[in-house]
């Protein structure tokens, strides 16, 4: 009783402490462009590419162009992404780039299975006795955030004693609380995968599966694409102007391999790369947050969108307005959003309200999160977990697709290098929907296929959190699937850390 007291007085000061604050501070950041200025007129004043991309205005047309001949493969979690890693790596014969937020050298690609070695830095060692293998990591926080330089420091330190062959360089161009965010790798110039896992244990073991079993540390949800075709090289190009602007060097991409005639997906790179960090791009590029807004502007029955945040005021005043555009057929907005980010969750919820007013009762938005469960202690024998998701992906009326490194975000948008691909393709979009709501949902993926994505919304991913949601409560025995409504906090401490972070992992 006294602990209660003693809380209740702590939540009414905090309160009536950082209320003013908050009412200040907060719309001001909420409503904020992540681009402002010449960079904001820049993006207003681009033009359709015309030609054979004709009038959409999905496609980005101040970076990399659009590319007619790809292959695009999807990776959800670190089973199959690692997995998938292994073989190509081991198939190197030129080169290997990896650039990443963060990287742990002593991490496993493999849980179980027979391939040796499987930790990192031995495929790496092993790698580089014939073939030219690059790693360029962020250079990590100067203080208060981690990882930190001193951790990245040790991470080249690691490699350079355990693999001396490879090279690892650090990019210290972010401004104080930001980075470097990209997570790519390209093998030969053949090969690439983008998407939103580092190969690194940092915050969270990246390796999960797609069932989730409840396990030590915070189960993880992902995504990682693999690329072929014409998109590779830029993935590489990309790689070449960072490195090259870091060390002087001249590094240059390797040249194109040849194109297999069956690859005919329509895909683009684009990149968050904020003006003044680079020789490359002085003025910037602003193509993640270009095509997610354009995708949003021209859908016509539904969004689907997995991100780690919802902080963006441009991308949720562009769900609102999704929502109240006329139309002749339904209309649906899906949000899976982890249910404790890691920071800036008050953010998360107040946009999440903003979202759920704005709907008015209507059914056309919810948000979700994931929960994993397994057995326990204890009188019902279960347990359940939040599962962390960390995806960055967009989906758009199973015609646009989007995968890759940017949070939806003022960092993911403009002021930390970022990194996704884009395909307008009917088969990718839809194929990768299907297998995320097939695990979300529990069904067969031949059932989800089936099924029209409006009803499913309805009433299959409205069930299974329900159902999801008094498991949770009860700690009974698990339902199918995973999805459970995303719970709004109403946690007055946690406006100081909101303050907090509006004045630094923002700005």
């Amino acid at each position: 009783m006294a602990i209660n007291s003693f809380m209740s007085i702590a939540r009414r000061a905090s309160a009536a402490l950082f209320m003013p604050v908050r009412k200040f501070a907060g719309p001001m950041h909420r409503r904020r462009s992540s681009l402002t200025g010449p960079e904001f007129d820049r993006q207003q004043n681009l033009k359709p590419l015309g030609g054979p991309w004709g009038n959409d205005t999905r496609w980005y047309g101040s970076d990399y162009p659009p590319r007619q001949h790809n292959s695009l493969h999807a990776l959800p979690h670190g089973d199959e992404y690692f997995a998938d890693l292994l073989d190509v790596l081991a198939s190197a014969r030129q080169r290997v780039t990896i650039a990443g937020w963060c990287l742990t050298p002593l991490m496993s690609l493999q849980h179980d299975g027979p391939r040796s070695p499987s930790v990192l830095v031995d495929v790496l060692r092993e790698l580089s006795s014939h073939a030219d293998v690059f790693v360029l990591l962020w250079a990590g926080a100067p203080a208060l955030f981690e990882p930190n330089l001193h951790y990245t420091k040790q991470v080249r330190e690691t490699l350079r004693e355990d693999a001396p062959r490879v090279r690892c360089e650090l990019d210290h161009r972010a401004q104080f609380s930001h980075d470097h965010h990209q997570k790519a790798v390209t093998v030969d110039g053949q090969i690439a995968f983008v998407g939103g896992m580092d190969l690194s244990t940092f915050q969270g073991d990246r390796w999960d599966t797609d069932e989730h079993h409840l396990r030590f540390g915070p189960n993880w949800h992902d995504v990682q694409m693999r690329l072929q075709g014409e998109v590779v090289r830029d993935v590489e190009e990309n790689f070449c102007q960072r490195w090259n602007d870091v060390t002087g060097e001249e590094l240059q991409t390797l040249p194109s391999a040849p194109l297999d005639p069956a690859w005919q997906t329509p895909a683009q790179i684009v990149r968050t790369v904020p003006r003044g960090f680079y020789r490359f791009a002085e003025h910037g590029e602003y193509g993640i947050r270009h095509s997610i807004l354009a995708a949003i502007c021209t859908a016509e029955r539904f969004i689907y969108l997995e991100n780690q945040y919802i902080w963006a005021p441009e991308v949720v005043e562009a769900l609102c307005d999704a929502m109240n555009r006329t139309r002749s057929q339904p209309f649906r907005i899906v949000l899976l959003l982890p249910a404790r980010a890691y920071t800036g969750r008050y953010d998360n919820d107040q946009h999440v309200r903003e979202l759920r007013s704005s709907d008015a009762g209507r059914g056309m938005f919810e948000a979700y999160t994931s929960y994993a469960y397994g057995p326990a202690l204890g009188r019902t024998g279960y347990s359940y977990l939040p599962v962390y998701v960390h995806a960055k992906v967009g989906i758009v009326d199973d015609e646009w697709v989007s995968v890759g490194s940017a949070n939806l975000n003022q960092r993911g948008l403009a002021t930390d290098t970022e990194m996704n691909v884009q395909a307008v393709d009917h088969t990718v979009a839809r194929e990768l929907r299907v297998r995320l709501w097939a695990e979300h949902l529990g069904m067969k993926r031949e059932d989800v296929e089936a099924a029209d994505p409006i009803d499913l919304i309805d009433h299959q991913w409205k069930d299974v959190a329900w159902r999801v949601g008094q498991a949770v409560r009860s700690s009974g025995k698990p339902p199918i699937g995973h999805i459970h409504r995303y719970d709004v906090g109403r946690r007055p401490t946690s406006r100081l850390l909101d303050f907090v972070q509006d004045l630094t992992l923002e700005h």
